[in-house]
């Protein structure tokens, strides 16, 4: 266990983009605080800002919202990290011909694939939800100076509810994406130890690639709506426990229909998601994935 520690802190020593960036996006949100950029969903921080066409309760529940919506950027920003750590993991290696030294210590592959399958998929989502936290607090923290240099009362925006109620939600954010993405990360990790240059376009190039040819040929998109499913987790949750379409609504109704966004059913949501077969066969499949990298690690000549 001890050694696993280490070859996963050898990787965040080697790998300074996992801290970072999110140091960066922590840096943007301040910066565009200081500029009063920042909006807590309908509150803006003016006289007339805080909307009274709500109920206490649907206030609450948006500002939660609000809150988890900066937990959703710094996911995103990370998940970007994830996908060129992944895709660079085991090629890197081959790349500067250190594996052949890391091969001569007395370390499986499969020590060494599941460390960096650890960091890829454990430890850029833990960085995600400490800076998505560090970000709530931050935000809530100058929308309460704001509040404050308006005359509004800014104990609103230190709501336990709001605030816990958007930590949690980034928490649930975070397990949701160790394991909804484990199959695409497996399958970068796949890619990084085959290709023998290119990894990104080893691992790009073969799904686009079916998924144009399904389009040409067979004229249907069930590769196509697999891939942007996989890809995009939160539209999966929202999409049958959102509010509904606002495409016929008039303006005087737009109102309404913000209210409806505070009454999101998240638990059926989590239910929905953790029950889906789809994440079951996904993990499963992340677990074949990985296997399948660990032996091309083993048998790949290293020295081509």
């Amino acid at each position: 266990m001890t050694r696993f520690f280490w070859l996963i802190r050898r990787e965040i020593w080697e790998h300074k983009a996992i801290w970072v960036a999110p140091a960066v996006v922590l840096g943007c949100i301040l910066l565009l605080l200081l500029t009063g950029r920042v909006h807590l969903g309908p509150y803006d921080g003016t006289a007339g800002g805080l909307p009274t066409h709500f109920t206490h309760e649907e206030r609450i529940a948006l500002l939660m919202l609000a809150y988890a919506g900066l937990a959703v950027v710094v996911f995103l920003v990370m998940g970007i990290i994830a996908f060129f750590y992944s895709i660079d993991s085991l090629y890197a290696d081959r790349r500067d011909r250190s594996v052949l030294f890391w091969k001569s210590l007395p370390l499986s592959d499969a020590e060494t694939v599941l460390s960096k399958f650890a960091t890829a998929i454990v430890v850029i989502p833990l960085v995600a939800l400490v800076a998505a936290v560090i970000s709530q607090f931050v935000v809530a923290a100058g929308a309460s100076m704001q509040f404050g240099s308006t005359g509004l009362p800014t104990d609103l925006v230190w709501n336990p509810q709001a605030i816990f109620g958007g930590i949690g939600i980034a928490m649930l954010w975070c397990v949701t994406a160790m394991l909804w993405y484990a199959p695409f990360v497996g399958y970068l990790m796949l890619a990084s130890a085959w290709a023998p240059r290119g990894p990104f376009l080893w691992a790009v190039l073969p799904p686009v690639g079916a998924w144009i040819l399904e389009k040409v040929v067979m004229r249907s998109d069930y590769i196509g709506d697999f891939i942007t499913e996989r890809l995009f987790a939160l539209y999966f949750l929202l999409r049958n426990r959102g509010p509904s379409g606002a495409s016929d609504l008039s303006d005087d109704e737009v109102a309404g229909e913000v209210s409806k966004l505070a009454q999101i059913d998240i638990p059926g949501m989590l239910a929905d998601f953790y029950t889906s077969p789809e994440l079951w066969f996904g993990v499963v499949a992340a677990g074949l994935l990985l296997a399948a990298a660990m032996w091309v690690r083993r048998y790949r000549d290293e020295t081509a």
